[in-house]
């Protein structure tokens, strides 16, 4: 379980990511759990369904290997090792932090910046370099039972359609990589980070499922729980939503 304390609108929350169910907590003007796996209704919390893909990393490798697609996965690992793609972990931060940056720019995404304490403190950051030159990163939230996907940045955008195809191949390979870095670890589960089954047709949605399901994973329910304590801390939530809409 990991326990991050923040500091919003000036009030003081914790985030807690990989506990079963929420609790309550003391101290704190709100609380937000994520990635829960027990549906329960707690009185106060608010809750929010996810789904998500998960790998059951207490299966041998050769089974996780072999529930991967041969054509749209397993080949453009291959295809990545053998081009001469190597994979850094836990290096690199401030790269990986102007890659984040500028890839999310040029999607028309919203900011979600990470410090280097933040990526040191709570998670693994995994790299993709070929000939001296980064070519994407991944970062991952973990504790001693799982990984989950939170950050992917890559050079896709501006490159030409030759890197573009090679850097897809690198984007697989860092995330066979960080399988097998968590199986070492004997970290149970691996979060894909999210799976789109909205009831809207989203083709770029649809086409990262395409993506994350050919690892094998399984789909799965995942819940958020929130409670605010502060009456004020949820009227300023509330307005900087409005705001932001």
């Amino acid at each position: 379980m990991l326990e991050i304390e923040s500091n919003r609108y000036g009030f003081k929350t914790k985030t807690i990511w990989f506990s079963d169910a929420p609790f309550e907590v003391n101290g704190y003007d709100g609380v937000v759990f994520r990635a829960c796996t027990d549906n329960v209704d707690l009185e106060g919390f608010f809750k929010r369904e996810f789904t998500t893909s998960v790998i059951d990393l207490t299966q041998d490798l050769d089974v996780i290997w072999g529930k991967m697609s041969k054509s749209s996965c397993r080949s453009a690992i291959k295809r990545a090792e053998r081009e001469g793609v190597e994979i850094l972990v836990n290096q690199e931060y401030e790269t990986f932090i102007n890659l984040n940056r500028n890839f999310r720019t040029d999607k028309g995404l919203p900011p979600f910046d990470v410090d280097v304490d933040f990526m040191k403190n709570y998670g693994t950051l995994f790299v993709s370099m070929i000939n001296g030159t980064i070519l994407g990163g991944q970062f991952y939230l973990n504790d001693d039972s799982h990984m989950r996907w939170l950050l992917g940045a890559s050079k896709r955008l501006e490159s030409t359609d030759n890197i573009k195809s090679l850097i897809g191949a690198a984007n697989r390979l860092m995330i066979w990589e960080a399988i097998q870095y968590a199986k070492t670890a004997e970290i149970g589960t691996f979060d894909m980070g999210g799976y789109y089954t909205g009831k809207i047709p989203d083709p770029q949605k649809e086409g990262i499922n395409h993506f994350k399901k050919s690892f094998g994973g399984e789909i799965v329910s995942h819940y958020t729980y929130e409670k605010d304590y502060s009456i004020i801390y949820a009227l300023a939530k509330k307005a900087t939503n409005y705001l932001k809409r």
